[in-house]
């Protein structure tokens, strides 16, 4: 079973493409262009290409908390959908986990820290850190959770 996980952020958009415990693609999408909904646009584009070029059985993205900045929640709520939509238009089923459950099944600790996370990623999925972005590390791990729960783990 193959999953794409995702992390949005409208600056910096996370993806995670793994099959079993292996690591198929992972990486960030930063948007050239400015405006929010060009950049909504762009990553929205590429979250297509990537479905084609790998295409997964099943997609997942971590479920919305609550931001400090108002204004950010708002931005990173109309990528989420931007996002969910064009997942939908290509007949994915889609899961969601809230941040908790992602740290508890990658570490074991549901209050883990991303350095902890990311600390397991690197060994369970054999992802190089040092060459990706926090945000693609957070998106692998929302895979590996994705991966996890639909197998019947944790």
């Amino acid at each position: 079973m193959k999953v794409i996980g995702i992390d949005p952020g409208i600056s910096a958009t996370g993806y995670g493409v793994i099959e079993g415990e292996k690591c198929i693609c992972i990486g960030t999408i930063r948007p050239r262009k400015s405006g929010t909904y060009t950049k909504i646009l762009e990553i929205c584009s590429r979250i297509n290409d990537l479905i084609k070029e790998n295409q997964p059985d099943f997609a997942a993205l971590e479920k919305v908390f609550y931001h400090k900045n108002i204004k950010s929640l708002i931005r990173a709520s109309e990528l989420r959908g931007a996002i969910i939509l064009r997942l939908l238009e290509n007949k994915m089923n889609i899961n969601e986990y809230s941040p908790t459950q992602i740290k508890l099944t990658t570490t074991g600790n549901g209050r883990a820290s991303k350095a902890q996370v990311r600390y397991f990623i690197e060994r369970i999925i054999k992802v190089d850190s040092k060459r990706v972005s926090t945000h693609a590390t957070d998106a692998m791990a929302i895979a590996y959770t994705a991966l996890r729960k639909m197998s019947g783990g944790l």
